[in-house]
């Protein structure tokens, strides 16, 4: 019987949406769900005037975590270069859905509004670089014509 009481005592705190209190009488902070700040993300890429290498990971991930020291190697070799985006998948739950994330660690490199590259699970650095200077390698003029 006195589970029960206890039981609706909780849920009647829950409904009317009071803070319910711990064992020693305090007030527990509210619960609250991660911001998912996705579109200031989204927003961030799409106006970046140089390319952008996003990162989808997440701290329980230990291939993850092997890669965040790598992409840090990145940032300060590329910096000026390239943007450098880190995207807790378990928080920013729109965009790693538009980018349809379904394993991490998870690398995209975009320039200019397009995917120019995907690199899934934990690749050795030189991967990452060299996928980095393919997108900042400057195009070749076209070739001039002899016109007579």
């Amino acid at each position: 019987m006195k589970n029960i009481l206890i039981f609706t005592v909780f849920l009647c705190a829950l409904a009317s949406g009071q803070p319910w209190l711990n064992q020693g009488g305090n007030q527990m902070p509210p619960l609250e769900a991660p911001f998912d700040s996705s579109q200031i993300i989204a927003d961030r890429i799409t106006a970046s005037k140089i390319p952008v290498l996003i990162d989808f990971w997440a701290p329980w991930c230990g291939p993850c975590r092997m890669l965040g020291p790598v992409i840090e190697d990145l940032k300060k070799k590329y910096a000026g270069k390239v943007s450098f985006e880190k995207i807790n998948v378990d928080v920013e739950r729109q965009i790693s859905a538009y980018f349809r994330i379904s394993s991490i660690p998870a690398v995209f490199i975009v320039n200019d509004k397009t995917v120019i590259n995907y690199l899934q699970g934990f690749q050795p650095k030189a991967v990452y670089e060299e996928a980095l200077q393919a997108v900042l390698k400057p195009s070749a003029p076209p070739a001039p014509t002899n016109a007579q």
